[in-house]
């Protein structure tokens, strides 16, 4: 649900970061016009990525803020919001507040402004959000602000708040999530960037903070239900608690867990799209990391899960990323589609980028995989899905025999998930491949400390599963041999 404030059109390009071909000129016009048109029509796009957010705020908020975005005359907003709104703070309700310039820098504070303009924008378009308008929150510019009356005054329960500081040619940028109830940071980062091209800096940090702020705000309103409805979670409580499950370093367990915790939503209420799409997503993990008892079923009831979706809100990009990820395994051909329709809808979603890069991979593209997933890196750095986007880049200069490259990659990715077997495989075979066996064997016994049931006979038909295409399948084979070089038993 957004603000008209919240969407007013932008003057640069929609990403400055992605390829000139997959980001045109107009992009940025048809997707705010869609947005629009969803927003009449009662839905609404979601942003980035892992992760959907929740959206059960139906109803009375609909029809508040159709109303307000398309109707109410730009003056009379303010009075409004200050007037009408209704008793029940909305879970996801939050104000971006304008950004300290710390050196008084008109330039910079050009750029401070455009920041928070554009994660008013950005933050808007998560399903069930409720975003204070741009004019409303720039009324706080400059001035000491107390959070928590802040918090009774809006109606809400979240604020952003930055600072930017410039030494040389050098952007700092300071950015902090605060519970408004408390006054209390539960989230903050810190981002640097080179000031010699501002318009290209606000794209990639705005990015990376709508992607980071979205996990934030999941994890946080979790913690806030078990805290505040230990006993009796409502559906959107479930949905909420499913996703920051979906954010966790994933392995089985977890992904079980979250599954659990999204039928325990749509028990509540059958028509809960977030919790919907949240069990699709991870039935789609159980398919792609070898879980599944049984793919073609899981394939099937992903599929079904996702067609509800889009039913009701088609401009949902990780709907289509979720419809990827189901493809993927089998038919990574047929998958690029659907993450290139996710980027079509938001063209700054990582998880889509990084997906795009695996499916390159599996579709016997590898050469052609390191710039999405690179992308998908820049805008997220520090995302919950890091660990497995950097396991990507691993697998990528394996299939291509740069094995430096790769172990370096791969070392990454466990130090960001231990608990992910991918990259041990894929780091195991590397030292195979390069006659470093003392570091193969090492590796091989956290390996199969992780996947007890590893062997090369598994692997080989676990990834020849993965795809049919002859030039996956000859680099595979170069896989399995590293593998049997490091000692790995055959069967």
């Amino acid at each position: 649900m957004t603000n008209s404030e919240a969407d007013e059109p932008s003057d640069t390009p929609e990403s400055g970061i992605g390829p000139p071909d997959k980001v045109p000129s107009d992009r940025n016009f048809r997707r705010r016009l869609w947005a629009r048109l969803q927003s009449a029509g009662g839905v609404l796009a979601s942003i980035a990525a892992v992760g959907a957010v929740a959206g059960g705020l139906v109803g009375y908020w609909n029809v508040w803020n159709v109303v307000r975005s398309e109707v109410l005359p730009e003056g009379q907003k303010t009075q409004r919001e200050a007037t009408d709104r209704p008793a029940i703070i909305p879970r996801l309700s939050l104000v971006v507040l304008p950004f300290a310039n710390l050196n008084n820098d008109p330039e910079q504070d050009y750029f401070a402004d455009g920041i928070a303009t554009d994660l008013t924008t950005d933050i808007a378009q998560m399903p069930g959000a409720f975003v204070i308008g741009r004019g409303t929150a720039f009324t706080y510019k400059n001035k000491q602000v107390d959070l928590k009356k802040l918090g009774k005054d809006l109606g809400i329960r979240w604020a952003v708040q930055g600072a930017v500081q410039r030494a040389g040619d050098l952007v700092r940028m300071n950015v902090s999530l605060t519970d408004l109830s408390t006054g209390r940071d539960v989230w903050s980062d810190r981002f640097d960037g080179d000031r010699t091209n501002l318009a290209a800096l606000q794209e990639q940090v705005t990015a990376r903070l709508a992607r980071s702020l979205n996990v934030q705000l999941i994890e946080a309103e979790s913690r806030r239900s078990q805290m505040e409805q230990p006993t009796k979670p409502d559906a959107v409580d479930f949905s909420m608690r499913g996703w920051a499950k979906v954010y966790e370093p994933g392995n089985k367990v977890t992904n079980a867990q979250a599954i659990d915790l999204f039928d325990s939503a749509l028990r509540l209420d059958l028509d809960n799209i977030d919790a919907i799409l949240g069990k699709a997503w991870c039935i789609a993990r159980d398919v792609v990391n070898g879980w599944s008892t049984s793919v073609a079923e899981d394939k099937k009831a992903a599929s079904k899960l996702i067609d509800q979706v889009l039913a009701k809100r088609p401009a949902t990009a990780n709907a289509y990323i979720a419809k990827g990820n189901i493809l993927i395994s089998g038919n990574p051909a047929e998958a690029l589609p659907e993450y290139d329709a996710a980027l079509e809808i938001d063209p700054n979603s990582p998880v889509a980028y990084a997906s795009r890069g695996i499916a390159l991979v599996t579709a016997g593209r590898a050469r052609e995989a390191f710039s999405p997933i690179q992308i998908a890196l820049r805008l997220s750095p520090k995302d919950p899905a890091a660990g497995r986007w950097h396991f990507f880049l691993c697998h990528a200069h394996v299939h291509v025999h740069q094995y430096s490259e790769a172990v370096e990659e791969c070392r990454r990715s466990i130090n960001l998930n231990k608990l992910d077997w991918w990259p041990y495989a894929d780091l195991v075979s590397a030292y195979g491949a390069t006659g470093q066996l003392d570091m193969a064997q090492q590796m091989l016994a956290e390996l199969n400390a992780t996947r007890p049931d590893f062997t090369v006979q598994w692997l080989q038909q676990f990834g020849y599963a993965l795809s049919s295409n002859p030039q996956f399948r000859r680099e595979f084979d170069d896989i399995l041999e590293g593998l049997r070089k490091a000692g790995v038993r055959e069967q």
